[in-house]
């Protein structure tokens, strides 16, 4: 059983004209509504279908996955988005291949797997995917006491995920909800697993995502 790995993609193009990249929207959307001729396990959507669309023969690119989702494109946009859930990577050399065909378009894509702690943000100008920080804190352990002070609902239970565009904003958010400054991940590391120890069923997670 693989560690799934969740991305997404934006495709998109500089050009004035958008005849490729609306090309590449209908070829996608197609695979989407088309069953697959291969016995797959994915279903529609399936990566292999998606390269045999693309003149490829599956077995040459790691295909072990499908989209799970994509956004309608809006004919004003120059770019679209969609998610794909495939094993252990982002299987990123097949979409390489694939938007090679398409002259004037190319992507950025957001990638999270944690079991590998795979976490890259490929969009270096921030254009479209502009998450640097992911913050998890999620489990049984009571919120506490000191936690969320001044706010008028505070939580009974611990259920945070955020996303964050900059370290600054990060730390900010942390001080808001543990009364707490930090100056580095280490030291907010540091302060929350000495706050639940290693008995208490709570995941702390706090990734900076890579470029690459």
């Amino acid at each position: 059983m693989p560690n799934w790995c969740s991305t997404k993609y934006v495709v998109f193009t500089d050009n004035d004209d958008k005849a490729e990249l609306v090309r590449l929207y209908n070829n996608l959307s197609a695979t989407l509504k088309t069953p697959s001729e291969v016995g797959n396990g994915f279903g529609a959507g399936w990566l292999g279908d998606v390269a045999i669309k693309h003149g490829f023969e599956w077995e040459t690119y790691p295909c072990r996955g499908s989209i799970e989702h994509m956004d309608e494109y809006d004919s004003d946009s120059n770019h679209f988005s969609f998610n794909t859930e495939t094993a252990w990577g982002p299987c990123d050399e097949l979409w390489e291949a694939i938007i090679e065909q398409y002259e004037g378009v190319s992507h950025v894509f957001l990638s999270e797997e944690p079991g590998c702690e795979y976490f890259v943000n490929t969009d270096v100008e921030g254009r479209f995917l502009s998450e640097q920080y992911l913050f998890e804190l999620v489990g049984d352990a009571p919120v506490p006491e000191s936690w969320y002070e001044g706010y008028p609902d505070k939580p009974t239970c611990l259920d945070v995920r955020e996303y964050f565009n900059s370290f600054d904003e990060l730390v900010d958010y942390c001080t808001d909800i543990t009364g707490c400054e930090f100056s580095s991940l280490e030291e907010l590391r540091e302060h929350l697993n000495s706050v639940f120890d290693e008995d208490a069923n709570v995941i702390v997670n706090i990734r900076e995502f890579e470029a690459a």
